[in-house]
């Protein structure tokens, strides 16, 4: 979550990389110490068969202290040599080889961090499933996509929920995975999975998001010669739909949508342009004339829809009405 953070600051060999058991001894040790200072500490889980590691990811929540913990606090107790430190609930490094602690707003946070970041690519893989069907799955939650400029919309934050959704097991997820192929089944049990709308990356097509994942790749690839869980009984073809009714975001939705539409509508059919090229009339009388309009029928709103036509026709009864010439 952070790793890479003191390469600026330290020569790259300075900073070992930690084999297994020596990343199970620190971890043990350090988690001891930082629950005297928060109720929660949890550790993503590695990526199976890893031989070293980089660093060591902390997600924590709950302060003892009522008063808030510090990233000063955190950085004596760890005894750390060096630390990198951001205000507010972001991920803080500290150099005892590398720690990285992600203070977190509450548990729910916690575990959606701690998902997001478990079993290597993982929670990238599971995104990419969700992302086959419209849906947006990351360590905020579930969206999806709104019509532009509105923001995504929110269905919910709870990794539990989620998994539920995408018919994936949280039990299964925590008991644990022992190899990498194991991480692909369980992906591949999602009802969304359907290799045909996952396509591995060329060469000339990889991008930031992808460099470097080579799990998430070789997923890409494991999963292109087997069968999607899409049958009679998978998924409505409209994923997106569907989840907006399961979290009851359909009706806000259809709202944002028909505004988006009416926008749409009337600055194709209605605009100081089209007026000005029907009635021959300056600024001023492109105004007055849309204006009258408007009023005329109630307000603009009831124009969407109409035949471009019946527009036309609107406009230059306007025009007529106020005696304006071109």
């Amino acid at each position: 979550m952070g790793g890479r953070a003191f390469l600026q600051h330290f020569p790259p060999d300075s900073l070992p990389r930690l084999p297994t058991p020596l990343y199970d001894t620190l971890k043990a040790r350090l988690t001891a110490l930082l629950l005297t200072l928060f109720a929660i500490v949890e550790v993503p889980p590695e990526k199976p068969e890893k031989k070293d590691h980089g660093d060591i990811d902390f997600v924590v929540a709950h302060p003892l202290n009522r008063e808030g913990i510090t990233p000063e606090q955190v950085g004596r107790v760890l005894g750390a040599v060096k630390s990198i430190e951001l205000d507010g609930n972001r991920t803080s490094n500290y150099a005892i080889n590398i720690i990285d602690v992600r203070v977190c707003d509450d548990e729910e946070e916690a575990e959606r961090v701690t998902v997001s970041h478990g079993y290597g690519d993982l929670g990238i893989i599971i995104g990419a499933i969700a992302k086959s069907y419209g849906l947006s799955v990351n360590h905020y939650g579930l969206k999806v996509t709104s019509p532009h400029p509105n923001p995504p919309m929110h269905l919910t934050s709870s990794p539990r929920v989620i998994f539920d959704f995408m018919g994936l097991s949280m039990d299964r997820w925590m008991k644990g995975f022992e190899t990498v192929e194991e991480t692909f089944k369980f992906a591949a049990t999602s009802r969304f999975f359907d290799p045909r709308r996952l396509h591995v990356p060329s060469m000339h097509t990889f991008n930031k998001s992808v460099e470097g994942r080579s799990m998430y790749i070789d997923f890409l690839v494991w999963a292109q010669d087997k069968a999607p869980s899409v049958s009679t009984s998978g998924p409505h073809q409209d994923a997106v739909e569907e989840a907006l009714i399961t979290f009851g975001k359909k009706s806000e939705w259809d709202a944002i949508v028909q505004e988006h539409y009416a926008r749409t509508w009337l600055r194709s059919n209605f605009n100081g342009k089209l007026v000005a090229e029907w009635t021959g009339l300056g600024w001023r009388g492109v105004k007055a004339v849309m204006d009258d309009v408007r009023s005329s029928v109630g307000g603009e709103r009831a124009l969407v829809g109409m035949e471009l036509e019946q527009v036309k026709g609107l406009v230059l009864k306007s025009q007529k009405s106020l005696k304006l010439d071109a």
